[in-house]
Order: structure tokens, then sequence, then C-alpha cells
């Protein structure tokens, strides 16, 4: 009988979870009541498929709108986290040009190899390769490292192939 409830027990806690997981994201989405906006909540009605009833999800207004801003600005991201090696960094009332030229003479020096000017108030930056681990950057910074003897790995955002 004790096995009996502790199995009881379980598969409901397992309904539970499944719905937290897989119904309640599909909630957060769904067309909120406006009944209880005195209170500053909203009720959302939801019926489970696995047993008989319903789910009152009680969400905070604004939430919808919290959620689409963060869908607005992690979908419309042009790259993702990576690295990059820094070869040139200067501030100063030349260093536009001088970045310039640490560009050109990579681009001569590495054919294949992507670099990118880059302005960081208040410095002038050139920084090369899109790699999406530390490792594969470490690569290139060994191959550099004759050339541009300060250059260092940066995190940045990079552009995805």
């Amino acid at each position: 009988m004790n096995q009996l409830l502790c199995q009881n027990y379980l598969s409901r806690l397992l309904i539970f979870h499944f719905n937290l997981i897989f119904i309640i994201p599909f909630a957060l989405t769904a067309q909120v009541d406006s009944l209880n906006s005195v209170s500053g909540t909203s009720h959302s009605n939801f019926i489970d498929s696995t047993s008989i009833g319903e789910y009152i999800l009680t969400l905070p207004i604004g939430l919808d709108h919290l959620i689409e801003t963060y869908k607005k600005v992690n979908y419309t991201s042009t790259g993702a986290e990576g690295y990059r090696v820094q070869i040139f960094s200067e501030s100063g009332n030349n260093a536009k040009e001088h970045a310039q030229q640490s560009l050109a003479e990579f681009n001569q020096y590495l054919l294949g190899y992507s670099a990118y000017l880059i302005y960081q108030q208040p410095n002038f930056k050139v920084r090369c390769g899109d790699y999406r681990t530390k490792a594969e950057a470490r690569r290139l910074l060994k191959h550099l490292s004759g050339q541009y003897p300060g250059a260092y790995i940066v995190k940045d955002n990079i552009k995805i192939p």
C-alpha cells in the first residue's frame, strides 16, 4: 500500500514538472485576462490534458511586454559571443590612421583571415578572427606572435559564418 502511494505521488510530481517545463512557456505567450488589473495581477486559464481540472496561472502585468522585448533583443543579434585576437590599440590624434595602416598590413600579411577596425572610446582597435572557442583563437595568436608580439585574445561579439 505504501509503495502504491509513493508511485501515485511520483506520477503526480512528474505531471507537475511536465506542466512546468512544457505548458507554462506556452502560457506566457497566451492572451491575458484583464479582470484583476486593479490588484496588479492577471489570470489565465489552462486546461491540463493529462488530468481532469484547470490550472490558473497568475502573471504580473507587463510580463508579456518584457518577454516580447527579450525576444526582439536576442533574435535580432547579428552574432554570438566568441573570441578574437587584438593586434592593435591606440588613442590619440592619429590613432585612426595608425589603426587603418595596421589593418592594411594585417590584410597583406595574412590573407583569408577576417580583420576588423573597432572604435571603443577613446581607442581604435584592430581585431582579427571569428572564433567560438579560446583554443581556436590561441592557434591564430601563436601564428601571429612573431609579427605582432603584443597581440592577445579578447572576448568579442563575433560573426558566425
